[in-house]
């Protein structure tokens, strides 16, 4: 596992939680201790970044799990959302994470992940399945795309 060493561009922050998440899926009782070295580690590095720029931790339930308008999730986010930091917090409110999306929209994680990360051009059959099963409304897919 790559050593992180910084982190100073928001794809960098983007990629190195993406990693958190797929390595943190493996299940702590599973994880070798150099996994939960780096885990910490890169943890710490999110945080630093976080701190840097203002992000603060969600409260989720500030939104409804319905909720559409995108000036209301960029209130709760802080920040103008781009249509995956949307699609991020509707994950958080309902728990999903990216294997999980990926089985909800019936596609391959990697392709799930690789949208996410920005590595993939939004398609149809993803934003169909993200305004079916995420409720995502199709003017803010619209809007935002």
């Amino acid at each position: 596992m790559n050593k992180i060493v910084n982190i100073a561009k928001r794809a960098e922050y983007n990629e190195a939680v993406e990693l958190l998440e797929r390595v943190a899926a493996k299940g702590e009782e599973n994880l070798t201790e150099e996994e939960l070295e780096w885990i910490a580690h890169t943890a710490s590095l999110v945080a630093v970044y976080e701190e840097k720029h203002g992000m603060v931790p969600l409260n989720v339930r500030s939104v409804h799990e319905q909720e559409t308008d995108v000036k209301k999730i960029a209130a709760a986010l802080g920040y103008e959302p781009h249509l995956t930091d949307i699609i991020r917090f509707k994950m958080l409110q309902r728990k999903l994470n990216q294997k999980s999306l990926a089985a909800l929209l019936g596609m391959s994680t990697a392709k799930v992940s690789r949208i996410l990360s920005g590595k993939r051009e939004l398609d149809v059959d993803f934003l169909r399945g993200i305004h079916i099963k995420l409720g995502i409304d199709g003017n803010v897919l619209l809007e935002c795309a």
